[in-house]
């Protein structure tokens, strides 16, 4: 794997700005759905009622109301409390999009672009959904993407600048079934093709399901081939998806791209496996650098070291991450 080569500090200013007005967008967007839907008066059998309206936008744009009180002065003050705060939560959301969007000009001049700007939209919908690390945890383009961001350390990958960029998937892992199929069928997604274990999205986005049966296919391939204990063990741990890593990637316009991110130890042991005992050679090479690109990164996004005896089988990844690896003599940096 190529050596991480040092960012400039435009760059590098660039991408903690970035961070620092997305973590103010996020509060100040929190604030703001606290005012989500309307207030209004509805009259009942002659009496004024202070009806609070919200639409619910994928159960068929059903309309939820709740009565907050007969109209008095408290609902009156609670009426008027309400625009105002709206409005000013509205101005201050405005204001700050304003400056992402700004500073989005600057990281697009500086090509820190990262991952297209339809998956930057598409993540940026998830959060707004509330589907986040708690349901399913971002590989592929994204998660390697946001590795960048966070470790100041560049991927070497050729597809990153080439002809084929808006061909690698953003890869989203989920390990409850009943979730796996829930998430197919919000209209957010766009078309879908089902594919066994995994749910191909019309936006370049595949939902992999990694579930105990799953995690049982892939043991079976290992044990068909001659695999060891040790590469299954440290399969079943990757399986398990450890807590995601909240992180951000870029949009090749610039936007913002939030990433619940899978942890790269548990991405690295994935890739390697997959690369070894499950895809065909062309897709084989891909998943090993993926897998070494992952490991690369890991001291840098997450404080925990990989699990005792999981790196045994795979000294591609030890060799990066291990005394006398890159991370032992080598700040995490990154060009983009």
């Amino acid at each position: 794997m190529d050596a991480a080569k040092a960012i400039g500090i435009d760059e590098d200013e660039a991408l903690e700005k970035l961070e620092t007005l997305w973590s103010a967008y996020e509060e100040i967007a929190a604030e703001a759905a606290r005012y989500d839907g309307s207030l209004g008066w509805k009259t009942n059998a002659g009496q004024d009622y202070l009806v609070h309206t919200v639409n619910l936008r994928y159960e068929g744009n059903r309309q939820r109301t709740r009565s907050l009180g007969p109209r008095s002065e408290e609902t009156e003050r609670r009426m008027a409390e309400f625009r105002e705060g709206r409005e000013r939560a509205r101005d201050r959301l405005d204001r700050i999009r304003s400056r992402l969007d700004t500073h989005g000009r600057v990281l697009k001049a500086l090509q820190l672009g990262r991952i297209p700007a339809l998956t930057a939209r598409f993540l940026r919908e998830l959060r707004a959904e509330g589907l986040g690390a708690k349901h399913f945890r971002v590989g592929g383009m994204a998660a390697l993407a946001a590795y960048e961001v966070r470790a100041r350390t560049a991927m070497p990958f050729e597809v990153w600048t080439g002809p084929d960029f808006d061909m690698v998937p953003t890869e989203l892992f989920v390990r409850d079934r009943p979730l796996f199929d829930a998430i197919a069928s919000r209209k957010i997604f766009g078309p879908v093709k089902w594919e066994a274990d995994r749910i191909v999205l019309g936006r370049g986005v595949v939902i992999r399901l990694l579930d105990e049966p799953a995690a049982d296919v892939w043991s079976d391939a290992i044990r068909a081939a001659g695999g060891r204990r040790a590469e299954i063990e440290a399969l079943r741990w990757a399986f398990e998806l450890p807590t995601a890593v909240d992180l951000l990637a870029v949009g090749l316009d610039g936007s913002p791209a939030p990433v619940p991110a899978v942890d790269p130890r548990a991405y690295a042991l994935l890739s390697a496996v997959e690369a070894r005992f499950l895809a065909d050679e062309t897709e084989a090479d891909r998943l090993r650098r993926v897998a070494v690109a992952a490991a690369d990164s890991a001291g840098a996004i997450v404080p925990e070291p990989f699990e005792p005896g999981h790196l045994d089988p795979f000294p591609e990844l030890a060799a990066v991450v291990e005394p006398g690896g890159i991370h032992a003599d080598m700040p995490a940096v990154m060009r983009l």
